[in-house]
């Protein structure tokens, strides 16, 4: 356990549905901190939980990264990963997503097989919490950035309607439990990146493709979220 300047003991933890596949809290441990999963479908009692008991702070995963927003005091994102409670119990929430996902996925368009500059092509997979901010990253830099889903929202496609040929940037946000499936039918270069990690059917299956550049799960991501978020709840982040 790591403690603060006034003695309070650092304890972090992480709220979600369904995550009994989560390595957060190996991360956590491993690193030397108290970290508790809360695998629950009353969001308010797991906040209730986390703040009664004097935590610094806490991870939000799916499906409660937008629902979360309803509960805090101070929001900079439109979807959260990461709350931090301060002494006087405020809920002050943010997301690392993006910045996770940017410095997860950055080194790949460095590879030495990958001379075509910025993916100029993508297309995102799901419509789910994560989604915004990952759009806000490719959509800097890219020239289309095209979102398919399940059950698409305006401007959004239809995932049926997914040819992956057509991207050169391919970024799965859909939980692995869907069971979808992706027909890899690439005729040039292009980056499969899944933000699963528990599940690498379809990293498998992109790498079997001659054209991929770099198939990748989402443990890198996962890494660099953790790592931001302990950084910030210990006033450390920049």
């Amino acid at each position: 356990m790591r403690m603060k300047n006034n003695n309070k003991i650092f304890k972090f933890g992480l709220v979600g549905k369904d995550i009994s596949y989560s390595l957060s809290q190996k991360w956590f441990n491993d690193h030397g901190e108290t970290y508790e999963v809360f695998d629950t479908t009353d969001l308010k009692k797991a906040i209730d939980y986390f703040r009664k008991l004097g935590y610094s702070g806490f991870n939000v995963t799916t499906p409660y990264k937008q629902e979360v927003i309803d509960y805090l005091d101070i929001v900079e994102s439109d979807s959260v990963n990461a709350v931090k409670i301060l002494d006087d119990g405020t809920l002050w929430g943010k997301s690392f997503d993006g910045i996770a996902f940017y410095r997860a996925y950055s080194h790949l368009i460095d590879n030495d097989d990958w001379d075509i500059g910025y993916p100029n092509k993508c297309a995102i997979l799901g419509n789910g919490g994560v989604m915004p901010v990952i759009y806000k990253e490719l959509a800097d830099e890219a020239e289309v950035v095209d979102i398919f889903a399940r059950n698409p929202k305006d401007g959004q496609l239809p995932l049926k309607e997914f040819n992956a040929k057509n991207y050169e940037l391919i970024v799965n946000t859909i939980p692995f439990k869907a069971n979808i499936d992706i027909n890899f039918n690439n005729k040039s270069k292009f980056i499969y990146f899944d933000l699963n990690y528990a599940d690498d059917r379809l990293v498998e299956k992109a790498k079997r493709n001659k054209h991929c550049v770099a198939s990748v799960n989402g443990l890198a991501m996962l890494e660099e979220q953790a790592a931001l978020s302990l950084d910030w709840w210990k006033d450390e982040y920049r």
